[in-house]
């Protein structure tokens, strides 16, 4: 059987982490990327032995040699690639959030369906090994009841005003920043690990440096300290959110996410507290679980090949004691994506256990209600 071919359209940070993480997928081949710098495309395509270079989604979208396409633009041509790509017959695994709304988002999600298409969504953190065993011992019953959760998610690398992104302007981003950004993958993780839906939220979003410098050359997402020439710009949307959140089943959590933390890097940290113990899992120190108790020594549980629970242990590919990260998790949920964009080609049956449109438009939907909450100063059901 020869290999899935896939396009990458999209060739900045997160684009080349895809790149770089589908060369460990054995059933894959990538044959093409796309990106409108045209010269950012050749070198990607020149550094990693990528033969079709293209300069637009479009371009990439119309070449029929193309399987599945990784979308990894910025946020406001999500819902068009993404519906292009579904009609033009492509599977697809997207960036989050998922398009600009939840009215564009429950458009891909039901032409998505109607087309039969596979669809992933990057949701990468839940892919982490004691992440998955932590959900794991979740659904065994381990954790009990679930009745409250805390955590954050802050970084820096919007600490100075002279800062720049276009994840600070609507135009690009939508309605918002953080919250978009960071808080999607952070409510994933709950929606994850308990197993519930977020159904509630009140929310308060703030933006803490309300004039930035742009630079007029252009930004880069992550980039260091910006150098040249810049324009004073208002600063409308949000670098710092804090979330009051309810699960279906009645638990309450508290969430807190900002990128002007001084120090933080991408500092992830999620505790849940169940009716016979209490998880708690911090990106800082990622293959470690902590469980609590009550009656009895806590512990600390770390990624094992040897030791998680058979439902988890494939994603512990390291002998124990040899910690995986970050480009481990995204290779985790990429193989599960192709495994199963194999079996449907084969006609084979599969479980698309991986997030996908669904859970993209899940978080959608939260991000739509923290933006009202924040504006009305009340809770908004999803």
């Amino acid at each position: 059987m020869s290999k899935i071919k896939v396009g990458v359209i999209g060739a900045g940070y997160i684009g080349m982490v895809h790149l770089e993480m589908l060369r460990r997928i054995p059933e894959v081949e990538v044959a093409a990327v796309a990106d409108p710098d045209l010269d950012l495309a050749r070198r990607a395509g020149d550094r990693l032995g990528i033969p079709k270079i293209y300069g637009s989604a479009d371009d990439l979208l119309a070449d029929p040699g193309i399987e599945v396409v990784h979308v990894c633009a910025p946020n406001n041509v999500h819902f068009d690639i993404n519906r292009k790509a579904i009609l033009a017959g492509k599977d697809i695994l997207s960036e989050k959030p998922l398009a600009l709304d939840a009215r564009e988002s429950g458009e891909l999600l039901r032409l998505a369906a109607e087309r039969g298409t596979l669809t992933g969504i990057d949701f990468c953190y839940r892919y982490y090994p004691v992440v998955q065993e932590a959900a794991a011992r979740v659904r065994r019953g381990d954790l009990g009841d679930v009745r409250a959760f805390v955590g954050h998610f802050l970084q820096d690398w919007l600490f100075y005003d002279t800062d720049y992104s276009w994840r600070l302007d609507p135009a690009v981003a939508g309605r918002a920043n953080v919250v978009a950004d960071l808080g999607s993958h952070w409510c994933d993780l709950v929606r994850f690990i308990t197993g519930l839906r977020i159904v509630e939220v009140f929310s308060e979003l703030h933006t803490c440096i309300p004039v930035r410098k742009k630079p007029k050359a252009g930004p880069r997402s992550f980039a260091a300290r910006q150098e040249g020439e810049t324009e004073d710009v208002p600063i409308e949307l949000d670098d710092y959110a804090a979330l009051f959140l309810r699960l279906e089943n009645g638990a309450r959590g508290n969430f807190t996410t900002c990128q002007v933390c001084a120090g933080r890097k991408v500092d992830i940290e999620l505790q849940v507290f169940g009716s016979r113990e209490s998880y708690a899992w911090s990106h800082v120190h990622p293959n470690a679980l902590w469980i609590g108790r009550r009656d009895r020594g806590n512990e600390t549980f770390y990624e094992s090949s040897q030791l998680q629970d058979a439902a988890t242990v494939r994603f512990a590919s390291l002998p124990t004691g040899h910690p995986m990260g970050y480009h481990d998790a995204v290779t985790n949920l990429f193989r599960e994506f192709y495994e199963a964009a194999a079996a449907k080609r084969e006609g084979r049956p599969f479980q698309a256990a991986f997030p996908g449109f669904a859970e993209g438009h899940e978080a959608m939907r939260i991000i739509d209600a923290a933006v009202e909450s924040s504006r009305a100063g009340r809770w908004v059901r999803l």
